[in-house]
């Protein structure tokens, strides 16, 4: 099957479209902290890259996975409930509904792209790049290694969204940056991957994945994901007051209202029920908090605070 061969929604599947867009909002949030008014044009490339970036970064998954992939398959469960990573269908390689040859040159060719417009845009964005593709290889490599491979995967989507800082700016602004990457990291740990690995459950014993739910219960892991989201849930906030004069009272009072709903309620919401329904349902709406504080931080900024 050929590139062109392939439907769109194939393609989309591969990339895990919906979560891939909605995280273009991390580099963008990292953007805005880094310039109150990043320069438009430069704000463009960076949003382009990332869209890029993301959705080959999302195919890479699923090529360095398409073998576990095929073992799930035979040993699939139904969902219960919506599920972001679901939309337009799950690993379609493994399917055969996209060819690996037709995978390859689609990630290759979103790959380039992004690299290009990363290379113009600085040396530093072209650094942490790199550094962020070789730890998503690194974490699919863990699959069946190590229960702690999440931690691989926050420090990941940290580097990944500084490269939206300094795409607009070469200065490094302590408190901001070190709370937007400590903010990154909590997120995706306790926000999504943990409660993903939750939702997989039964179908990661019997693949023999090795994840914190697996191999510590899902007390143990909703305990664990519930003190990441709270972190996270904590570490919006403070950004959003460091960068009171930037964003003001709209972009605080709006962050507080994501975190409320995309953290704190998810996390207890988990905590007292480690069922992977619910951990589906925290995983959903935890993934809406970069795109929320990204709102909440542009609200800031047009109302002037």
């Amino acid at each position: 099957m050929s590139l062109a061969a392939a439907p769109v929604k194939a393609f989309f599947a591969l990339s895990r479209g919906t979560q891939a867009s909605l995280s273009v909002a991390q580099p963008l949030t990292a953007a805005l902290l880094a310039a109150d008014h990043p320069p438009p044009v430069r704000l463009a490339a960076a949003t382009v890259a990332a869209f890029a970036g993301f959705f080959a970064a999302f195919a890479v998954n699923d090529v360095l996975d398409v073998d576990l992939d095929r073992r799930r398959f035979a040993h699939v469960r139904p969902y219960e409930g919506a599920d972001l990573d679901g939309v337009g269908g799950r690993h379609p390689l493994a399917l055969g509904r996209v060819s690996r040859r037709a995978a390859l040159t689609y990630i290759a060719t979103l790959g380039l792209v992004a690299l290009v417009i990363t290379a113009l845009l600085g040396w530093v964005c072209v650094a942490l790049f790199a550094v962020a593709a070789c730890l998503q290889v690194l974490y699919c490599r863990l699959a069946t290694v190590t229960s702690v491979k999440f931690l691989v995967s926050g420090v990941m989507v940290a580097v990944g969204a500084a490269v939206g800082w300094f795409t607009v700016s070469t200065a490094v602004d302590a408190p901001r940056l070190g709370l937007l990457l400590v903010w990154m990291a909590a997120w995706e740990i306790g926000g999504r991957n943990i409660p993903n690995d939750l939702a997989d459950l039964d179908e990661d014993r019997h693949l023999g994945v090795r994840t914190l739910p697996v191999v510590h219960g899902p007390r143990t892991a909703a305990a664990v994901a519930c003190g990441f989201l709270l972190l996270a849930g904590a570490a919006s906030c403070a950004l959003a007051w460091v960068a009171l004069r930037s964003f003001g009272t709209v972009g605080l009072a709006g962050t507080l209202l994501v975190a409320a709903v995309t953290s704190v309620g998810p996390a207890l919401a988990l905590l007292r029920r480690p069922r992977p329904p619910v951990a589906l349902a925290v995983f959903n709406r935890a993934s809406l908090q970069p795109v929320g504080v990204l709102a909440a931080f542009a609200a800031g900024l047009a109302t002037g605070g």
